[in-house]
Parts: C-alpha cells; structure tokens; sequence
C-alpha cells in the first residue's frame, strides 16, 4: 500500500511540473508573443500548474466550485483552439452557444450540490463536445486541398494529445464517485500518465506551430517584388 501511494505520488509530482513544458517552450521557441494560441496554450499550462499545486492547500468548503470551475476552464481553452481552426461561421456560431449553454447547466449542477469528489455529468459532457469539435476538425481538414500532411499542422497534436488524456481518463472519472479509495489509487496512476502524454503533445504542438509561423512570415516577406529602382 505505500509503495503504491509513492508512485501515485511521484507521477502527480510529474504530472504537476509537466504544465510547466507549456510556457517554457513557449520562451524556448521565441514565437512571436502576440499570436493567440502559443499564449493561451502556455496560459493553460501555467494556470494548470498552479491548480493542481495548491489544490490541497484550498479549504474544503470551495473545493467543489475549483473543481467545476477547472472543468470549464479546461473546455473554454480546448474550444478557443478548435474554435480558432473553425474556418465556417455557422460553425463557430454553434460553438460559442453550445459553450454558453454548457456554462449555464455548469453553474446550476454545481449550486444544486451533487458535486461529490468530480463534478462526473458536466465531465461527461464536456468529453462529448470536444470530442465532436476533434471529428470535425479532422472532417474539415480531410475537405481542404492542402499538400501538407496533417501531422504537420500543430493542432493534429493537440487533438492526438486530448485523444489521449480523454481515453486514459474518461471512464475513471465518470465512475469516480462509486470507486473505494484503493481502487482510485491503483487507478489513478493512469490517468496522471495520460495527462503527461497530452502535455508533451501540447508542446510539440507549439514548436509545430512556431516553425508554421516563421514559414508564412518567410513566405510572405519573399512575396514582396524589390521596388528599388536605383
């Protein structure tokens, strides 16, 4: 039993400091700092960081609103970056409303106190729509006639990384509430594991990202005809 509560221990400790990847290739790379997504991938990184490093130290009486509030968070940030590779303005228009209507039902699941140890209905529900948001970005890129492959865009990364994280966790936190506490030690281990995964995918994502950017700024800069006459 203590052997198995170190290694739960040393895999949240890696799990823990593994968000810090985000905003450190975020300097490593030396992308350029107004770009949207390289700033709200590091910002998750760093707010994730924080999160899970104090979450012991938060009273108990608040733990249930940090918990449906890093949910939604969690969505919001996975969405913004889909949302931004949503090239249809119907669908950037459902999204934003499915994500008020998600907000909404977050808030009165949480008020009404069937937070237990995860908030598991809003978790649920938040799988379903990002997975959706991942088929259609695969479906929309499948449409698209591009020469590059799709494991050279940055958000294939993303989405492989989500994949991961949503399938080494999903079962374990809807069943949380009906597990004993061994079974959520032996268990959990994997889904730390997951979310190390999806977090170094996350930062290959920004280095793919990067070096895209540096190419259309090239490739613009190498557009512009030489205008000096003398």
């Amino acid at each position: 039993m203590e052997k198995s509560k170190v290694i739960e221990n040393l895999f949240y400790n890696i799990l823990t400091y593994s968000y810090l990847l985000l905003p450190l290739s975020l300097l490593f790379i030396g992308t350029k700092k107004k770009d949207a997504i390289p700033l709200v991938i590091a910002l998750y990184g760093i707010i994730c960081f924080l999160f899970i490093f104090y979450y012991a130290d938060l009273p108990k009486r608040y733990r249930d609103y940090f918990k449906t509030s890093y949910t939604f968070f969690e969505y919001a940030i996975f969405t913004f970056i889909f949302w931004k590779n949503f090239y249809s303005k119907k669908s950037r228009n459902f999204v934003i409303l499915i994500s008020i209507t998600f907000f909404i039902f977050q808030v009165s699941y949480v008020l009404s106190g069937k937070v237990q140890r995860l908030d598991t209905v809003p978790i649920g529900i938040e799988t379903i729509l990002i997975l959706t948001y991942i088929i259609y970005f695969f479906y929309q890129f499948s449409k698209r006639i591009e020469t590059a492959d799709i494991y050279n865009h940055y958000l294939f990364w993303i989405s492989v990384g989500i994949l991961i994280y949503l399938g080494g966790s999903f079962f374990f936190f809807i069943l949380i509430n009906h597990l004993s506490e061994d079974q959520i030690n032996s268990f959990g281990i994997f889904t730390y594991i997951a979310e190390i995964i999806k977090n170094i995918f996350f930062m290959i994502s920004l280095i793919l990202y990067s070096k895209n950017i540096d190419k259309r700024i090239d490739k613009r800069q190498n557009s512009v005809p030489y205008l000096d006459m003398i």
